[in-house]
């Protein structure tokens, strides 16, 4: 059994799923299983928002493996196809031949085309437009403000930017563009407007994965998404503010 090679595995895999959006305690259980289904006698596994950490005890020789998140996104379809790729290895015993090749398929990348998100950014802004309240004319505007916010959050991901101005810059074109319409006399007012509109900013999966992760016990993660979360919200608001001061005021 080569141990070395089912550890890369695992972690690789725990790896992909905090890449996708998956939760800490997910991410450490999975690993867990896996090394457990080949038989491994001791397993620790430390994960991060920043970093995998696994060590596995053998036959009193211990390897370990050391794997960095640099990058993390949303693909949820990702962390459902691990799982139950795990669940696999445990029931069937796979050997990790074929394990490997599963995971390699999981892994190319099935993400929705631009076209799809610009489209699907609009429809959710006019809707959570109208949810707050907005008229026919909000939802246009909302929609192709949605459409613009989305292509120049993509635009900024390929640089790289920190999400914290990333998100800043994302609030103050929602800001703007919202004023824009205003002055053209399209809308009465921009609070529904803005309120629909900045819903597609707000960091929803972090917050959402940093109540589970505590609720696990794993209070480490949870505070730093939680942290994440809050620092995320405030760029965009302090953006959003920022635009409005200085062309509304």
């Amino acid at each position: 059994m080569d141990i070395d090679r089912i550890l890369n595995f695992s972690t690789t895999a725990g790896k992909i799923m905090l890449q996708s959006g998956g939760e800490i305690y997910r991410v450490e259980e999975t690993i867990f299983k896996i090394c457990k289904s080949f038989s491994i006698e001791e397993v620790d596994v430390f994960a991060s928002t920043t970093s995998i950490v696994v060590t596995a005890i053998d036959k009193g020789k211990i390897h370990t493996i050391v794997k960095r998140i640099t990058s993390r996104g949303v693909n949820l379809n990702k962390v459902h196809k691990i799982n139950s790729l795990s669940r696999k290895i445990y029931n069937e015993k796979l050997p990790i031949e074929a394990c490997e090749k599963e995971l390699k398929d999981i892994d190319v990348d099935d993400s929705y085309s631009l076209k799809k998100k610009l489209f699907y950014a609009g429809i959710s802004t006019s809707t959570f437009t109208i949810l707050f309240g907005g008229n026919a004319s909000d939802f246009v505007a909302a929609f192709f403000i949605g459409i613009i916010v989305q292509f120049i959050s993509e635009t900024l991901c390929r640089t790289y930017l920190n999400p914290f101005f990333r998100n800043g810059l994302c609030g103050a074109a929602v800001a703007l563009f919202s004023i824009i319409f205003l002055k053209a006399g399209f809308i009465k007012g921009i609070d529904k407007l803005i309120a629909g509109t900045i819903m597609l900013l707000v960091p929803g999966l972090s917050l959402t994965n940093s109540i589970r992760d505590i609720l696990e016990g794993q209070l480490v993660a949870g505070l730093t998404n939680a942290a994440e979360a809050l620092f995320v919200g405030v760029s965009t608001a302090v953006g959003t503010f920022l635009v409005i001061q200085l062309l509304m005021m």
